[in-house]
């Protein structure tokens, strides 16, 4: 079963602003497929509250903060705080994930596959 990891991700510090960027396969161990972004999420809301039967994903706090809990199907649990867009988090299918946004928290997640509800599992019994 592969594991949760966090990643940090090369950036170019730079007095105007900074630069960072990854590249699928190489940076992140899918090739993507999806990239979405949630932004104007109110302070504290949970978000996620799902796992994926087969998707991957690395999602990565664009700005502010998001407190990320991942469970496993057999009850390890690992905790992380997204604080900067140079880490993203790594997480592999078949962990339920619920992230909690603070400080006008914005998120970009990356995709291994297409939209698919079918992928979700969505109601905590059937995980």
């Amino acid at each position: 079963m592969k594991k949760p990891e966090l990643y940090i991700f090369d950036k170019k510090v730079d007095p105007r602003g900074n630069l960072g960027y990854l590249e699928e396969l190489k940076d992140v161990p899918f090739e993507v497929k999806r990239v979405y972004w949630l932004y104007d999420v109110p302070e504290q809301q949970a978000r996620g509250d799902h796992a994926h039967k087969t998707s991957e994903q690395v999602i990565i706090c664009t700005k502010g903060q998001i407190q990320v809990v991942l469970e496993s199907q057999q009850g390890e649990r690992l905790n992380y705080l997204l604080d900067d867009p140079s880490k993203g988090l790594y997480i592999p299918p078949l962990w339920w994930g619920r992230m909690i946004f603070h400080d006008q928290a914005m998120m970009i997640g990356l995709a291994s596959d297409e939209f698919n509800e079918q992928d979700y599992i969505r109601r905590r019994e059937d995980f």
